[in-house]
């Protein structure tokens, strides 16, 4: 009886011991804090385009990561550290930037994830917004704080929650992005659509889907009906997307997704004479992008179009330097000139004046007005003009030797 008493207490207590254990993990399990949000997971469904940046990977490019440095600008205004005491971009770590297919419900939305301090940035939104002579409201919708411009109808608007996301975007497409982060409407990637584009596409650190209504293909056929291209291939175009893969190479794959087979094969046709054609055209070959369309492999596969090609980090570095430069998105002499226009619009001589503040030819009353005018104007000139193929450090030459 002893024996058999010891066991049967010996039983009890490691039943009690593993229960309490038991009891206990999954008590710790309940206490985990929840999966920190996506930016996708604010993107409403039935979006017409969708693109994702992984932050953390773009910094650590060689490429891209001059765009992506801590020193950014609001214009008229400086740095934002001044301005915000910190740099919003900073701690994110993931951007998403959604089109949705009906224009009316807003231009874009955009959704951050990461670090988020919610209070300093409603705060920064609307010390930017008093700078800019706007006023500042704060709203409360559903678990989020809203911050706008309530002198600016129209305006965007900035929303943020405790742990994120931040969303910025207007009106009836905002609360949209609200209730799909919310769970209370879905959110793209419940469709699959995107999501079917996407992995046709693959992982990559920069990825853009774009998925057409039926009414938007509808469209598509009818515009290039009219434009005497009569039957187009792309008319059977559904859905495509690009992607963008880091590494020791960086890799560019782009996906078309048709309606069968016959008008993806016609299209890929279509594309690689276009290739050819652009290739061999002497100012794609000037901004040294005539050496990369030529290695661009087009391919059929079923109701799929793949494009691809490799880069190493140096030429992709050198060609998004040479293709920002063209398109005026590193001329940082001439982004600030419109500032020191404002006070002069302002101590003009009324309201007539305020039109002509943007216009370069017509003079103004102000004797010094010219004066002001004329350093922005010898910085604009000592830059190459649009068409110019000039790399930023090509350019800034001349404007070191300036007087």
């Amino acid at each position: 009886m002893q024996t058999r008493t010891r066991d049967g207490l010996i039983l009890l207590l490691v039943g009690v011991l593993l229960g309490g254990g038991l009891a206990w993990l999954l008590g710790r399990r309940q206490e985990t804090p929840p999966a920190a949000p996506r930016a996708l997971d604010a993107v409403p469904a039935g979006a017409l385009l969708v693109a994702t940046l992984d932050l953390p990977a773009l910094r650590g490019s060689p490429a891209f990561a001059s765009f992506l440095r801590e020193e950014r600008e609001i214009p008229g205004l400086g740095k934002v550290r001044d301005v915000c005491g910190f740099d919003p971009v900073a701690a994110l770590t993931e951007v998403a930037i959604a089109v949705p297919a009906a224009g009316e419900g807003g231009d874009f939305g955009l959704a951050a994830a990461g670090a988020v301090q919610d209070e300093a940035l409603l705060a920064c939104a609307s010390k930017v917004i008093e700078a800019r002579g706007g006023q500042p409201v704060v709203s409360t919708v559903g678990g989020f704080r809203a911050v706008r411009d309530s002198s600016a109808e129209g305006s965007g608007e900035i929303a943020v929650r405790p742990g994120g996301p931040i969303l910025l975007g207007g009106g009836a497409y905002l609360r949209a992005m609200i209730d799909a982060a919310e769970g209370r409407t879905p959110a793209v990637g419940a469709s699959g659509e995107h999501d079917d584009i996407a992995r046709a596409v693959g992982e990559g650190a920069a990825r853009v889907t774009v998925v057409l209504t039926p009414e938007q293909r509808a469209e598509l056929g009818r515009e290039l009906a009219l434009s005497g291209a009569g039957r187009s291939p792309a008319a059977a175009i559904r859905a495509g997307g690009v992607g963008l893969a880091l590494g020791p190479e960086i890799a560019v794959h782009a996906v078309v997704l048709c309606d069968a087979e016959a008008p993806c094969a016609e299209l890929g046709a279509a594309m690689r004479a276009a290739r050819d054609a652009r290739a061999d055209d002497l100012a794609t070959r000037l901004i040294g992008l005539g050496s990369v369309l030529e290695r661009i492999a087009i391919a059929a596969d079923g109701n799929s179009l793949h494009a691809r090609v490799k880069l190493s980090a140096e030429e992709a570095g050198a060609l998004v330097e040479r293709l920002a430069s063209l398109r005026g998105l590193r001329q940082p002499a001439a982004r600030p000139a419109p500032a020191p226009r404002l006070p002069r619009e302002s101590d003009g001589s009324g309201g007539s004046d305020a039109p002509r503040g943007d216009a370069a030819a017509p003079p103004r009353g102000d004797a010094t007005a010219p004066r002001r005018d004329a350093a922005p104007a010898r910085r604009d000139a000592g830059a190459p003009p649009p068409d110019a193929v000039i790399t930023p450090r090509e350019r800034a030459k001349p404007d070191a030797g300036a007087p």
